[in-house]
């Protein structure tokens, strides 16, 4: 489901893109050669009575030159966490999205209705969204609970689908041209982490539960080989007082959406935004395969990389490498 039944590309014809503005891409269709290629991630923190939740979802699409959907992959991180009326707080220990549990660790197929799991189900949705524009995503129809209307969608997928929808519109808007062509895979990988600072609150001091969900969207050719790549990272988190009391900030944007307001620059011995870092890494990609990507070290001891790209790299790493993984399986 996730690849085209097309001719391979050939290494030379990559080209780099990176340090370039978060949101410049464009999805209107108009055709200008040159396939794109985008990620986003929605972010949301919600709060409950003695518990909360933070939820992601991220979208990476492939869109053609004339700004149609050739490949959808999608992923979802449900995190959770409890508190005590004392203010202690517990992070669940699986922090895997749904795509990485799979059927057996989070069995949907055996309560659907279609008996299909939730991988099955989202790339199902990926699959009737091909040759869809942006434009046309966003008119796709649901009910007030956020299920779709439309008979041919739920004969295979009948999970909520406006999150995947607003997911997927995002990335169109923000689907660069970087090298991708026709005959790529398209992958998608996330690498989350607790990221806590303290998990017991006081009456002086609130508790900050959160987890850092890094996304890399790639592009793969016929050699195995990366022709295009971004990554994103979101930094939710929710607040807890002395008595377990919950709270969140509701939508909480990733870094590439944040761009210049994320306010790195100024800290940066590169003189670089968090985006820019992001971009170099993910320009420094290209070419290379899942064992080159593996070996590249996470200590700044590159120089290529580190003339370019200062920020610890290995979430993003690790989630890149998560990517080429699923092209293997």
């Amino acid at each position: 489901l996730l690849l085209t039944a097309c001719g391979k590309m050939d290494d030379s014809s990559s080209s780099s893109s990176s340090g370039s503005k978060p949101g410049s891409g464009s999805a209107s269709g108009q055709k200008d050669d040159a396939w794109k290629t985008g990620l986003a991630i929605r972010t949301e923190t919600e709060a409950g009575d003695k518990s909360g939740k933070i939820h992601s979802i991220a979208a990476a699409v492939l869109l053609d030159e004339d700004g149609r959907i050739v490949q959808v992959v999608l992923d979802e991180l449900e995190g959770k966490i409890s508190t005590t009326e004392a203010g202690a707080v517990t992070v669940a220990e699986d922090l895997r999205t749904k795509r990485q549990k799979g059927d057996e660790d989070y069995p949907l197929s055996a309560v659907s209705s279609i008996g299909k799991s939730w991988a099955e189900q989202a790339d199902a949705f990926g699959e009737y969204l091909m040759g869809m524009t942006a434009d046309e995503v966003s008119r796709l129809s649901t009910d007030a609970d956020g299920y779709a209307k439309d008979a041919d969608l739920l004969s295979g997928c009948t999970i909520k689908v406006d999150g995947y929808r607003e997911a997927v519109e995002a990335a169109c808007a923000q689907a660069q041209a970087m090298g991708a062509a026709e005959g790529d895979s398209l992958a998608l990988g996330i690498e989350t982490t607790d990221a806590s600072t303290t998990l017991q609150a006081t009456s002086d001091k609130t508790a900050m539960p959160q987890l850092d969900v890094t996304a890399a969207a790639l592009t793969v050719n016929g050699s195995g080989r990366v022709t295009s790549a971004v990554c994103d990272m979101a930094e939710p988190s929710l607040k807890v007082d002395a008595k377990g009391m919950v709270s969140g900030d509701g939508e909480v944007k990733s870094k590439h959406v944040l761009g210049d307001d994320y306010g790195m620059r100024k800290a940066s011995a590169l003189g670089k935004e968090w985006y820019e870092h992001s971009d170099s890494f993910a320009g420094y990609l290209k070419g290379k395969t899942a064992e080159e990507i593996e070996k590249i070290p996470d200590d700044g001891s590159d120089a290529d990389l580190a003339s370019m790209c200062t920020i610890d790299i290995t979430d993003l790493q690790k989630a890149a490498l998560r990517a080429m993984d699923t092209l293997r399986s």
